[in-house]
C-alpha cells in the first residue's frame, strides 16, 4: 500500500491512499481542499496539526483491539469494517511516530511501546468518558424538572425568591414545588417523589445530603395582656394552659418544655396553627411557635417572648444523593442560602 504525504501551510498535512475510499463523514478543514475534490479522486484525507496527531476515537479503538486480540473481533465490536479499523490503526501509528501494535497471523497484540502507553491511554479515556457524562448531565439538567418540597412557612418565603433566581440562570428548567409538614417532606424525599427538601433537620434521614441554612428559635406566644418577662423562663408556663397545634403529633412544641423539665397544663384541643393563635389572642392559653412560623401567620394582638433557655430548630436543604452534584440543584441551593440570609438579616 503506497502513501504520499504532503505538508500544507499552517502545519497541516494530508495523506493520499489510493486503495482506501474517502470517508464522507470525515472533516476537511484546510482551504485548499474540499470534499468534492476528495470524493472525485477517491482519496482518504486526514488533517492533523504537528504534535496533535492523536484522535480520541482511534485511542478508543486501540483499547478495544487490546481487549479483543484481533482486528476482526474488534471491528465487529466497534461496528467498523476490518479494513477501516486496520487503516485507522496505521494512521494512528503514523501520527504518533511509534509502532503500537505487533501484528501476526495469530492475531494482534500491543507492542512494548503500546504496553507502556496503554495505562495513560486508559486514564485519558476514563477522563473523556467522565467529561462526556458531565456534559450530558448538564444538558439534561437544563431541560428537566426539579421537584422540591418545603415546609409551609418556607414555601411562601424563601422558595419563590430562590426559584426566581434559578430561572434567571436556567430559563428552561421547571421547578415543581409542594409544601407540607416536616414528616411529609421526609416521606416525599424517601420515596423519590421529590429530589430536594427544605425542612427541619430533626426529621431528615441520615442517607440524605444535608446543608444547614439557619437556626430558627422557638418563641413563647401569650395573650395580649400577659406580663411575662422577656426573656421568659420556660417554667413560667408550668401548670398553665398551653395550646399545641395538632396536639399528640407536634413534638416541636412539647420538647421546649421537656428539655426544661417543665410540665404545662396541655389542652386537648385539635386545632390548626391559625386556630391556636386565635385562641391565644382570646386569652384561652399560651403556645410556642418558631419565629418563622409566627411571622408566617402574622397574628396581631399577641405577646411574644424569647424563651430561656433557648430552643432552636435547624432548617436547611436535604438532597437525594442522585442530585447533590447536579449543577441546577447546586444553583438552587445557593439561591436558597441567599434567600434565607436575606430573611434573617
Amino acid at each position: 500500500m503506497r502513501r504520499r504525504a504532503a505538508t500544507l501551510p499552517g502545519g497541516c498535512r494530508y495523506e493520499k491512499n489510493a486503495n482506501f475510499p474517502y470517508d464522507p463523514g470525515g472533516k476537511i478543514s484546510h482551504p485548499r481542499l474540499d470534499k468534492r475534490s476528495a470524493v472525485r479522486h477517491y482519496i482518504a484525507i486526514k488533517f492533523t496539526y504537528r504534535g496533535e496527531g492523536m484522535d480520541i476515537q482511534k485511542l478508543q479503538a486501540l483499547a478495544v483491539i487490546q481487549e479483543a486480540g484481533s482486528f476482526s473481533r474488534a471491528a465487529e465490536t466497534l461496528g467498523y469494517s476490518q479494513a477501516g479499523l486496520t487503516y485507522m490503526m496505521n494512521s494512528l501509528e503514523n501520527e504518533v511516530g511509534l509502532r503500537l501494535l505487533d501484528r501476526s497471523y495469530s492475531g494482534v497484540r500491543l507492542s512494548e511501546t503500546g504496553k507502556a502507553l496503554m495505562p495513560k491511554i486508559h486514564r485519558l479515556l476514563q477522563v473523556y468518558d467522565s467529561l462526556n457524562g458531565e456534559i450530558r448531565a448538564c444538558k439534561r439538567s437544563q431541560e428537566s424538572t426539579l421537584r422540591l418540597a418545603a415546609l409551609d412557612t418556607i414555601s411562601t418565603r424563601w422558595v419563590p425568591r430562590a426559584v426566581a433566581q434559578l430561572k434567571e440562570e436556567y430559563p428552561h428548567i421547571t421547578v415543581s414545588v409542594i409544601s407540607g409538614s416536616p414528616m411529609q417532606v421526609d416521606n416525599w424525599l424517601r420515596d423519590g417523589s421529590v429530589e430536594i427538601g427544605v425542612t427541619d433537620r430533626r426529621w431528615t434521614g441520615a442517607e440524605l445530603d444535608w446543608t444547614k441554612l439557619v437556626d430558627d428559635p422557638f418563641l413563647a406566644v401569650l395573650p395580649p395582656d400577659s406580663d411575662a418577662p422577656d426573656p421568659m423562663p420556660a417554667d413560667y408556663l408550668s401548670g398553665k394552659a398551653v395550646i399545641i397545634p395538632d396536639y399528640g403529633t407536634n413534638t416541636d412544641t412539647t420538647r421546649v418544655f421537656t428539655r426544661a423539665g417543665v410540665e404545662p397544663a396541655y389542652t386537648d384541643d385539635r386545632l390548626n396553627n391559625r386556630s391556636v393563635l386565635a385562641a391565644v389572642a382570646a386569652g384561652l392559653g399560651s403556645t410556642v411557635f418558631s419565629r418563622l412560623e409566627l411571622d408566617y401567620y402574622a397574628q396581631q394582638n399577641l405577646t411574644v417572648r424569647a424563651i430561656d433557655p433557648p430552643c432552636l430548630r435547624e432548617l436547611g436543604v436535604a438532597m437525594r444523593p442522585a442530585v447533590k452534584n447536579n449543577p441546577v440543584a447546586r444553583s438552587l441551593l445557593r439561591a436558597l442560602r441567599r434567600a434565607a440570609a436575606d430573611d434573617i438579616a
